[in-house]
């Protein structure tokens, strides 16, 4: 293990996806600070050959870095001092990048590339073929970057891939095929099949790290597999003599520095010589291990809960400002239904988030949108008013048919004092026709027509930059300086005026990566650093997790919603035939590119998804057209199994790690085909027992997850999984939850084997009954469409 460079002067920083009030002191931040870098800064995870890494995604001033170094290889910056630029042999897993910057010395953990040459192959002995396109998880599914060549009667391609699971498919002379060649195919959810690659791990020999013991100023992990690790506090790498490593234990020694600051953190990870362990994290309060649910506020996003819901769909608390047009060429549903800012702090202030025990809302865009009625849905024959306002004319001003601006202030200090986080829809990558910049530069938008003279609409992989989503609704040309200088005045706008906590970002990924990154650098100097106030971003996007992956880092996101999981997880929850091996499979993957303590979106649906019960309760195939579905027939619960089904849905979110997402209306169970349908009018008076049984499960799974320290910042191990029953165990020091899952139509009882620590730890269910531990095995009776939650409380 190489000992750092210790800091002559420690400089504390405040949790970047942390978010404070104007009103709050910073918890991290010592006000005599004069720091160069915001926030927890996130790994870099290294490509196989030579990899360059923007320096203002770590570091606010450049200019100010007098010197690096890297412990496992070779490290300069660029000449236009721009790039950390990687090179040479990599010889352990795990280093540090060290930045020395005046008298403080900052420490990024750097992870070498774990990827591979990868081959396909189709074989052609004959060369019958033109082209033939390789496309999948690899390449976002853009045949264009899968162009595969001839040689020796077959077609080939390589790629570098991380050791795991790929769906793919071929393009043969422009039809698409599963490969002849595999024997494993996955269902992809729209009615088809992908072919599955595994790209195998070439060492079984996996580190383990967990939480296993506290002091007053240490912290004890239990290790399998490990041979050295890398120990952070905050920005800082901690040297040998606050590590010491035994037989199966390791001990880390927290600074005294700590004491100084209230929430601060050690990050621990491990490595041998062929592997890197899962993740740890622990949060510190004034130097000691956080320890009681208590001590946790709506600062702590581990922590956190997320509601979204569509303003207009919501709850209409001022009819005066009800946006029906009434349009001869709407139908009602793609017209206003009247909810308005009004009626969310409304819900704020007679408690229904609070009863739900939520603790984050998001809502869908409140900037000014267009009037009249635009796209064309062709059966029924309808266009669409702006209700969802995803059609921006403003950058700045609040849509009156959502309210005022005293009125969104009124909302954001409602719920500060209800101990609520306000995050809001921010649309960058569009605008519609209407809006000021279009009509006055049109040339700032990209093109409509592409040089083959067809639309450039809806062309989400092979033209993600610039494709437009319809005629009426130009994408913006976002690497062009003055007009992303101005967009991104307008995000550091909405947080200085409104105070509010934070952005989802729509539509991420067809958004350049210099606005994202030109955005935060600029939210960092005008709001984090001067008022001592922090942001957290959430992410939109659909592709693989490595395209997702990329985003999450100190220079642009905190975070990006998880569909890798959502898409196994709704097929798995939904449906009798599909195993829980796949959900394990997804979970192992989203593992390994955003840790075991991230902050990913852990979603129920959203408002470009069928609703989660149309599906579950057999209404709604997983094969048709979900959109014409819901304008052609009604939509309903026709199986009441599908209530169960979705109780076990809401336990998995609410108890794996990442923050939990419900859309509105998923806490009780309504259902809907796809947009409009899934929009439907939020309904707060239920007279459905299943319904009311549904929300009541889940306040009680929201409530325990923020009791539960494990829940929060717990290890995650697997304990059983079969087609039709799951287990896994969140640990946390002395805190254990077991939960358990059966999607049969028969009860089950398996045996599993608790983490040796909590051996002889006793053990009771959510009813308060005891459950035998003997050695470390308990016995678990699961009923049917059922899960249990075993703690040592």
């Amino acid at each position: 293990m190489n000992s750092n460079r210790l800091p002559r002067l420690a400089i504390l920083f405040f949790l970047g996806f942390v978010v404070l009030s104007c009103s709050e002191k910073p918890s991290g931040l010592l006000e005599e600070s004069n720091y160069n870098a915001v926030g927890l800064l996130t790994a870099i995870t290294l490509e196989p050959t030579t990899t360059e890494v923007e320096i203002l995604d770590y570091f606010i001033e450049p200019e100010l870095i007098d010197s690096v170094s890297f412990d496992n290889g070779e490290v300069m910056i660029s000449d236009d001092q721009k790039y950390f630029v990687f090179s040479g042999d990599i010889n352990k897993q795990l280093g540090t990048l060290d930045v020395f910057s005046g008298d403080t010395t900052y420490s990024i953990l750097v992870n070498k590339s774990a990827k591979q040459k990868t081959m396909f192959t189709f074989a052609d002995p004959e060369k019958k073929h033109s082209t033939v396109q390789a496309f999948g998880d690899f390449n976002e599914y853009n045949p264009q970057l899968g162009e595969m060549t001839w040689q020796d009667g077959q077609w080939s391609i390589e790629f570098y891939l991380q050791p795991g699971r790929y769906m793919y498919k071929f393009k043969v002379d422009g039809n698409e095929r599963t490969d002849p060649l595999s024997t494993d195919s996955l269902d992809n959810n729209f009615g088809s099949y992908n072919s599955v690659r595994w790209v195998e791990n070439p060492s079984d020999q996996i580190p383990r790290l967990m939480t296993a013991g506290k002091t007053a100023t240490t912290v004890t992990l239990s290790a399998t597999n490990t041979e050295s690790i890398v120990a952070l506090w905050q920005n800082q790498r901690l040297g040998d003599a606050d590590i010491s490593i035994g037989e199966g234990s390791i001990s880390v020694k927290i600074p005294n520095i700590a004491s100084k600051v209230k929430r601060s953190y050690l990050r621990i990870n491990g490595y041998n010589q062929d592997n890197v362990s899962n993740d740890i994290l622990v949060p510190l309060e004034y130097g000691k291990v956080v320890d009681s649910s208590e001590q946790l506020t709506r600062s702590d996003w581990h922590a956190n809960s997320l509601y979204f819901m569509m303003v207009d769909r919501f709850n209409n608390a001022d009819t005066s400002n009800d946006g029906t047009m009434n349009h001869p060429e709407i139908l009602p549903q793609a017209d206003y239904y009247g909810g308005d800012i009004k009626g969310v702090t409304e819900k704020v202030r007679d408690g229904y988030f609070k009863e739900l025990g939520v603790n984050s809302i998001w809502l869908s865009p409140i900037v000014q949108n267009s009037e009249g009625a635009w796209g064309l849905y062709p059966k029924p024959r309808t266009k669409f008013s702006a209700y969802h306002g995803y059609w921006p004319t403003s950058f700045s001003k609040v849509d009156y048919r959502f309210g005022t601006p005293v009125e969104l202030k009124e909302l954001v200090e409602v719920a500060h004092e209800n101990d609520f986080n306000v995050l809001i829809d921010f649309v960058a990558n569009h605008v519609h026709k209407e809006h000021w910049v279009y009509q006055q530069h049109p040339d700032w938008a990209t093109e409509l027509y592409l040089p083959d003279g067809s639309l450039n609409t809806e062309r989400w992989d092979e033209y993600r930059l610039t494709t437009w989503f319809d005629t009426h609704l130009p994408t913006l040309d976002l690497m062009n300086p003055e007009l992303t200088d101005m967009l991104t005045d307008s995000a550091v706008f909405w947080l200085k005026e409104y105070n509010i906590d934070g952005f989802r970002h729509d539509a991420t990924k067809h958004v350049p990566e210099y606005f994202w990154r030109e955005s935060t650098k600029k939210i960092k100097k005008e709001v984090i650093r001067p008022n001592n106030q922090e942001v957290y971003q959430i992410g939109e996007t659909y592709g693989s997790r490595e395209l997702v992956a990329s985003y999450v880092m100190s220079g642009q996101m905190t975070a990006q919603f998880d569909f890798g999981i959502y898409d196994d997880a709704l097929p798995t929850f939904a449906r009798a035939d599909v195993p829980f091996s796949r959900l394990e499979n997804s979970i192992n993957e989203s593992f390994k590119y955003f840790g075991e303590h991230h902050l990913m979106g852990n979603v129920t649906g959203n408002q470009d998804k069928a609703r989660f019960m149309a599906f579950a309760s057999g209404d709604l195939d997983f094969g048709e057209d979900y959109k014409l579905a819901g304008w052609t027939r009604e939509i309903k619960v026709s199986d009441p199994i599908a209530y169960e089904r979705l109780k076990l849905f809401h336990a998995f979110d609410l108890t794996i790690p990442g923050i939990p997402v419900i859309y509105y209306g998923d806490e009780f169970g309504m259902t809907g085909a796809n947009d409009p349908d899934n929009r439907r009018m939020m309904r707060f008076d239920l007279d459905n027992p299943e319904e009311i049984e549904v929300r009541n499960t889940v306040s009680r799974l929201v409530k325990l997850r923020k009791e539960s320290l494990e829940l929060s910042y717990g290890d995650f191990t697997w304990l059983s999984v079969d087609d039709d029953v799951m287990a896994f165990a969140r640990t946390y020091f002395d805190d254990i939850s077991i939960i358990a899952f059966n999607k049969s139509t028969e009860p089950v009882t398996i045996q599993v084997e608790v983490p040796e620590q909590y051996a002889n730890t006793p053990l009771t269910d959510l009813l308060g009954e005891p459950v035998e531990n003997t050695n470390g095995f308990i016995s678990v009776t699961i009923q049917p469409y059922s899960f249990t939650i075993i703690q040592n409380k």
